[in-house]
């Protein structure tokens, strides 16, 4: 124990992931546990690095998906192949391990002998399904696809999120971005039964970056902006949110916020098979992205035929 400093910063997560699972019934989204572990540290006065990586990942964030997978190789949450691709879950295991420092400390040993181990305490986490990665030394499909996200122009990313939105279950979906709109990229209609009588109001904000973070008064801005008649609202990234952000989204007392980041932005993409097709020999579906490359014509300009 002499040398827990030399440890990674993953270690002190491994505990409030189980913690965090054991409190949602032992299996929980990722973003959803994320987004547990920094309320209960800000509720309880913990600080935790909120520094952005070279990857674009938030420290803190990196940390958790470390944490994870060190669980994984130590058999305390189930594989994604077994939970399912951005689900975690506790094993039996799992919900008897101790949640003292120094079971983390054992865990955190035991897993670095399993592949794909951390040499680095800032070493970009890998993905969920990590043992599904193709052959080493080439780029897995979901890194060549953050890329290819962050190159979209702020248009076409807001075509993508209506297209995620459509493919979800809404209608009446359109782009309203660049139209006096205050803060509101897209809007549609959710139906709470099968032939659309009933319907709420969603809206939500594209924020496409390549460097940089999401924080808080973004999402105070955006919750301002959404009217009485919106039931719920949701901000797009191809970054990430800060602590901060993930606080005021989810406060009690105001309008929750959903927030996507890039990583669950990926998730939904590869669920919703909206040109992520991984049984391919080509995971990435180009010709599907090729449309939101480039900008749509919506004022033509009369015909230049005499």
């Amino acid at each position: 124990m002499s040398n827990l400093q030399n440890l990674p910063g993953a270690v002190d997560y491994i505990p409030r992931v189980v913690a965090a699972l054991r409190a949602m019934d032992g299996i929980a989204k990722a973003a959803a546990v994320r987004d547990a572990i920094a309320t209960s540290m800000t509720e309880n006065g913990e600080s935790f690095d909120q520094t952005e990586l070279t990857s674009g990942a938030i420290k803190y964030q990196n940390d958790i998906a470390w944490a994870r997978m060190h669980l994984v190789n130590a058999a305390m949450l189930e594989p994604a192949k077994t939970a399912g691709r951005g689900v975690w879950k506790l094993t039996t295991d799992g919900w008897k391990m101790s949640l003292d420092l120094q079971s983390a400390v054992n865990i955190y040993n035991q897993s670095t002998g399993k592949g794909n181990s951390q040499s680095a305490d800032l070493q970009e986490a890998p993905s969920d399904d990590y043992l599904q990665q193709s052959i080493p030394g080439t780029d897995s499909w979901e890194y060549q696809l953050k890329k290819l996200l962050r190159e979209l122009e702020p248009e076409g990313f807001e075509r993508l999120c209506a297209a995620i939105m459509t493919a979800n279950g809404l209608h009446a979906t359109k782009v309203t971005g660049h139209s006096g709109d205050k803060g509101i990229d897209g809007e549609g209609l959710l139906a709470f039964d099968g032939l659309g009588l009933l319907s709420t109001r969603v809206a939500w904000q594209c924020k496409r970056y390549k460097d940089g973070t999401v924080g808080s008064e973004a999402v105070r801005n955006f919750r301002g902006s959404l009217d009485h008649a919106t039931a719920h609202g949701i901000i797009f990234t191809t970054s990430t949110f800060t602590a901060d952000a993930v606080q005021e989204a989810t406060q009690l007392s105001k309008q929750p916020i959903k927030l996507v980041d890039l990583g669950e932005l990926i998730s939904m993409l590869y669920r919703l098979k909206l040109g992520v097709n991984t049984s391919a020999d080509n995971a990435i579906d180009l010709p599907f992205f090729e449309q939101y490359l480039h900008p749509v014509v919506t004022n033509p300009t009369k015909s230049l035929l005499p």
